[in-house]
């Protein structure tokens, strides 16, 4: 596990800031995740993905209208 505290921050300041995943402990306790922008975005984009898995999921049943009835 990679960990950094809030004093490695202060004494060292963006060079204590990692490339990698890596938690964030304050007082004996992790508090946070310093997570890369290119992972945070590709989770990001992961749990768009389930949001609309679940929301179709919940409309499974619903009556559908067919397309051209719609745009009449």
């Amino acid at each position: 596990m990679n960990a950094i505290t809030i004093q490695d921050l202060k004494t060292r300041g963006s060079k204590a800031i990692p490339t990698e995943t890596t938690f964030l402990i304050v007082h004996s306790k992790v508090k946070s995740a310093i997570v890369p922008i290119d992972e945070y975005n590709m989770l990001l984009d992961a749990l768009e993905e389930l949001e609309d898995i679940r929301d179709i999921e919940a409309r499974k049943d619903e009556k559908s209208i067919p397309f051209e009835e719609v745009f009449k």
